[in-house]
């Protein structure tokens, strides 16, 4: 299969992302909308369409998150809508059996072009420090 123009497929599990990404040591907060509580959480990876974040907190495919950055170009931190796609959890508070938090994925859902180009320049910069 090939890839279009400009567009970048990676594969997990079977599936095709059209939008690659970047492994970083990200922090960022994430806040669950429905059940209301908020986290610190690291990220293994972003891209411009979603990511994958290091959790230990319970969340299910559906869920409607936001994630806030730090990012260096901007004022104020960015924050993205995501919804959760895929999860991987050992049981809240606890390390999974391969010593480590729970992962979930994240498909971003992108309200603005100016979010979606300040995602750009932070994955821009996180690529060029690491």
């Amino acid at each position: 299969m090939t890839s279009p123009p400009g567009k970048t497929r990676s594969v997990r599990g079977g599936q095709f992302r059209v939008h690659d990404r970047k492994n970083v040591r990200l922090r960022a907060l994430v806040t669950h909308i429905e059940a209301g509580w908020q986290r610190h959480v690291g990220l293994a990876n972003v891209g411009l369409g979603g990511a994958c974040i290091l959790i230990d907190e319970t969340v299910h495919v559906g869920d409607r998150v936001t994630l806030s950055f730090v990012a260096p170009t901007l004022w104020d931190p960015l924050v993205l809508r995501a919804k959760v796609v895929w999860t991987r959890q050992g049981t809240p508070g606890t390390l999974t059996k391969m010593g480590e938090p729970g992962r979930c994925g994240v498909a971003f859902e992108h309200r603005t072009p100016q979010a979606v180009l300040a995602l750009f320049e932070l994955i821009g910069t996180v690529a060029y420090d690491a």
